[in-house]
């Protein structure tokens, strides 16, 4: 019997986002208002090296969380910048609140969604974090009107962890007040969603959007193209 329900965050709850351009736009402006030189293509090239792809290579061998203070460091010191602390505190909270510039879309039907869960399931959220961290994703949750929906918020950011470590499930359902028998993950990503729900014996739920052939071993036990499905297999769960 399901007594709780997790959720992914992005292309789950909210439509993921590139906040790439405005994030580069502000460094740029910064460099040039401390008439720091640098080269454009190199400054790009690294800027995505460091914030684009590191937790993807990070994530396939020990799935810690990598912090943005550490990824403005990597980015300074591969271009020789120095800069002052004050400097890169300003960096990394401009790059933290950029997601209010652009807000990501709400999927459709997701209030609706929650409104047919909530009276009788636990919901939780358990998200990774690139750049934007958990405090941040929470008052764009709530700028929405969504975030009361949620018992338990679990950020990687705030665990240390990246899905599909199991620490990151254990502290949603431990919060939950749910053993993982009784409890469905729903997300968009095999890989981290759908494994690493599977893997700490939760049921799972994947959304295939975008019809793409499954080119992966994890096998979710369930598979919907749209989340307003997810409504009608969990009520048959009971």
């Amino acid at each position: 019997m399901i007594k709780a329900i997790t959720f992914d965050l992005w292309n789950t709850i909210f439509s993921n986002i590139d906040y790439a351009d405005i994030r580069l736009q502000f460094l740029i402006d910064l460099l040039n208002e401390r008439k720091i030189s640098y080269f454009y293509d190199e400054l790009k090239q690294n800027y995505y090296k460091y914030f684009e792809l590191s937790n993807r290579v990070f994530k396939t061998s020990t799935y810690h969380h990598i912090f943005l203070e550490d990824r403005i460091s990597k980015l300074t010191d591969s271009l020789k910048i120095k800069l002052s602390k004050k400097d890169k505190k300003l960096i990394q909270e401009r790059f933290e609140l950029a997601i209010f510039e652009k807000p990501p879309p709400i999927i459709g039907g997701v209030r609706e969604i929650l409104d047919i869960f909530a009276p009788n399931y636990k919901i939780g959220l358990i998200s990774d974090t690139g750049i934007t961290p958990g405090y941040v994703l929470r008052k764009v949750m709530g700028d929405y009107d969504i975030l009361d929906y949620f018992d338990v918020t679990i950020f990687s950011d705030e665990v240390g962890f990246y899905k599909p470590h199991p620490l990151i499930f254990k502290k949603a359902l431990k919060k939950l007040k749910t053993s993982p028998e009784d409890a469905i993950h729903i997300g968009d990503l095999l890989e981290t969603d759908i494994q690493g729900a599977k893997n700490y014996k939760m049921l799972a739920i994947w959304i295939n959007d975008s019809f793409e052939s499954r080119l992966s071993n994890v096998n979710p036990d369930y598979e919907i193209s749209q989340l307003f499905e997810a409504v009608e297999i969990i009520r048959d769960l009971g």
